[in-house]
């Protein structure tokens, strides 16, 4: 199946999401409530929207766009390409500095339909950045099975999931690719700056058997300290390229 949603219709949705969680943020400003003193609730008020709007841009270009919700039912089905669709709206957990995000599915459903498409929106605190990440096809095996006390909620494996991704709205980074490419380039790093010395090496002067002989030590301490680094390096390159991937979602602003 082709992708039937849009970077165009990503920002559309978006942009309505956006203003439907700024007219509710007046409205408990009105009652002096904080209505992003929780976010969780805060998403789950605004995801509302997110369905509603979704299901309006699809409904203009498919036939059959329904939008329910209820527990053990998608989303969104479109009748006309034979289509279920999750929405989720996330703003991750915050660890000091950092926030990271989990996608989440309700094990039942996933189960149930065995296979789906997801949107997951991810937005920041003050709802101003956002990735729009649409995941087509992703079944139970793309998810852990939930934990105790998950209240049947089951996390993405995103080693599986992630390479079903297309980023419509911001992006994201596979750190594991990141590293490996920082890696590469302190070995190009390390090579060119041996075969420089060994120019300056070869250029010294060797007028007597004494200067000759400690040449030959500074090349062969060179040799051997370069090929100590090389094997750390490449210990490090084969880690990253084993590890489970991880990885780093882009938000960004609206124009």
């Amino acid at each position: 199946m082709s992708l039937y949603i849009t970077e165009c219709d990503a920002k559309e949705i978006l942009s309505r999401v956006k203003g439907f969680e700024s007219d509710l943020r007046q409205v408990y400003e009105t009652w002096d409530y904080d209505f992003r003193e929780n976010l969780g609730r805060r998403n789950a008020l605004v995801s509302m929207s997110q369905e509603t709007e979704t299901a309006r841009v699809l409904s203009r270009k498919f036939q059959g766009v329904s939008s329910d919700g209820a527990p053990g039912k998608p989303d969104i089905v479109i009748g006309e390409i034979n289509a279920e669709l999750e929405c989720k709206l996330t703003s991750g957990s915050k660890t000091g500095n950092s926030v990271s995000f989990d996608f989440r599915t309700d094990w039942e459903t996933i189960c149930n339909k065995e296979k789906l498409d997801y949107i997951y929106m991810l937005a920041d605190e003050n709802f101003e950045k956002f990735a729009f990440l649409f995941f087509e096809g992703l079944t139970p095996d793309d998810f852990f099975p939930p934990a105790s006390g998950s209240r049947g909620k089951s996390r993405m494996n995103k080693e599986k999931g992630m390479k079903k991704c297309t980023p419509l709205f911001g992006s994201f980074i596979k750190r594991n690719d990141v590293y490996v490419d920082s890696l590469n380039a302190d070995i190009k790093d390390a090579t060119a700056k041996f075969k420089s010395r060994m120019e300056e090496l070869h250029n010294r002067s060797v007028s007597t058997l004494k200067k000759r002989e400690r040449v030959r030590k500074l090349i062969a301490s060179e040799m051997y300290r370069l090929e100590k680094k090389m094997d750390k390096l490449q210990e490090r390159i084969a880690y990253w390229e084993e590890a489970p991937d991880s990885f780093t979602f882009v938000l960004e602003s609206l124009n």
